[in-house]
């Protein structure tokens, strides 16, 4: 009989599973995890399904989990794109080291569990920063997204040990509410693909946020020319990061990355990561330029079940 046991989502088992993720992404360059109270919302939501949220357990030690969503999130853009069959996304499992095959039981039973509600494509994204997960998904049988491959999305950091950049960046002010609100919404709602009012508001929450490190324009002949923010990862806050920056060109994007790289130092961070995704991409060179390092790739891979 085998030692690893699945079992389906049970109510109050929330804190234990975040727990598990945390501890699983504490290693990456970007750690990330839902929340208790984000996955409680999941958990609440009237379209949750329990067979769509798997715990694996071996001698009674809860060892990794994983979480499939039907219909959320085509993570392709834009997202408001409607799929010709019915899609599931999967969010690659949680397991921790050691435990490798967790992993396969429970993409096995999850896949196995999406078949049965007649699902017709699955997608997963994964990214380098998690050691082995682009051979694993491949070896299941994944292709990449043809739009969305290998190389997207990338990380680039730069080790603040290194010290500060010294290059002028005089032409960065800080955000003025009455002067940039109305533009700045404009290129968030742009990028994210959300409404106005949904990316005015998202301004306005980061400019209150007690952590920020930066949020800064750059404006010439009184047109925005260059916008970003930074703020500290919310599970190891001395990662820092520009949670969104872009430029109409090379010159200002450096600006933005320097004066936050610097102001990052000051807040004692220990290194500064840039997502450099969509039309960032075209900011790759610059990027590099700075002595920044690319530290991670992402890509979308999908399958479709028989």
């Amino acid at each position: 009989m085998s030692e690893y046991l699945i079992k389906e989502y049970e109510p109050g088992m929330e804190e234990e599973l975040v727990k598990v993720g945390t501890e699983v992404a504490l290693k990456w360059v970007w750690p990330y995890q839902h929340s208790i109270e984000g996955l409680r919302n999941i958990c609440s939501q009237p379209d949750f399904d329990p067979k769509l949220l798997l715990s694996c357990f071996k001698d009674g030690k809860l060892v990794g989990y994983i979480l499939a969503r039907i219909g959320y999130s085509s993570l392709i853009r834009p997202d408001l794109k409607e799929e010709d069959c019915v899609y599931a996304r999967i969010f690659y499992p949680r397991v921790f080291p050691g435990y490798e095959k967790a992993t396969d039981l429970l993409m096995e039973r999850i896949i196995s569990a999406l078949k049965e509600k007649g699902v017709n494509l699955v997608r997963v994204r994964v990214s380098t920063m998690r050691k082995g997960s682009v051979q694993y998904i491949e070896k299941l049988g994944f292709i990449q997204n043809q739009k969305y491959p290998l190389g997207y999305k990338l990380y680039y950091n730069y080790e603040l040990s290194k010290g500060k950049l010294e290059r002028l960046t005089n032409k960065v002010e800080e955000f003025d509410k009455e002067m940039d609100l109305e533009e700045c919404t404009n290129w968030i709602a742009e990028f994210f693909l959300i409404s106005n009012e949904q990316a005015e508001k998202y301004i306005l929450d980061i400019s209150s946020r007690e952590d920020l490190v930066s949020h800064l324009v750059i404006r010439e002949n009184d047109e925005l020319t260059g916008y970003s923010y930074a703020c500290p990862n919310n599970i190891n806050e001395k990662i820092i990061a520009s949670f969104y920056i872009e430029a109409k060109n090379d010159e200002n994007f450096k600006e933005l990355i320097i004066e936050t790289i610097n102001r990052s130092i000051e807040k004692n961070g220990e290194y500064f990561l840039v997502d450099v995704v969509y039309s960032v991409l075209r900011f790759e060179e610059a990027v590099k330029s700075l002595g920044l390092s690319k530290v991670a790739t992402w890509g979308i891979y999908e399958k479709k079940l028989d």
